[in-house]
């Protein structure tokens, strides 16, 4: 699940301003819609500072990686919310290995041809009704 911290949002648009390549793939259904809607409230910021989204979308995707660089790959049950870093017993395991970060990398690319990315201009057009939703679940983000 996709409702992170503020720090967290201006970390990867921090990141992306200075020309590192941030891809974030989400899910494009999800099993906990007021979830995905505090995700989306992030979305402009990202967007508007380099930040490229996509959303998957042949089911409801729930792995939680990230490789950097071909070398640093990161697997666990934590998802990037409030709760998973404050509350739950999550795990995560961080591998320091080039032949396991280009596992990383080819699936995620993999994952990427069956996404669609959100673009800026496509993500101002969506309608009142989704952006009033965004915005009162981003209010919720910490107690999701």
């Amino acid at each position: 699940y996709f409702a992170p911290r503020r720090r967290a949002v201006d970390a990867l648009g921090a990141a992306a301003l200075r020309g590192v390549d941030v891809r974030i793939l989400l899910p494009g259904k999800s099993d906990v819609p007021i979830v995905r809607h505090a995700g989306h409230g992030h979305y402009a910021g990202l967007l508007q500072r380099g930040v490229r989204v996509f959303e998957y979308q042949p089911a409801i995707l729930h792995a939680k990686t990230a490789v950097a660089d071909d070398f640093l790959a990161l697997t666990g049950s934590s998802n990037l919310d409030f709760r998973s870093f404050h509350f739950n017993a999550e795990c995560n395991v961080v591998m320091l290995d080039s032949d396991m970060g280009r596992v990383f990398s080819d699936a995620f690319e993999a994952d990427l041809k069956n996404a669609v990315e959100i673009t800026r201009d496509a993500w101002s057009r969506r309608n009142f009704l989704h952006v009033v939703g965004d915005r009162l679940a981003r209010s919720l983000g910490p107690l999701l």
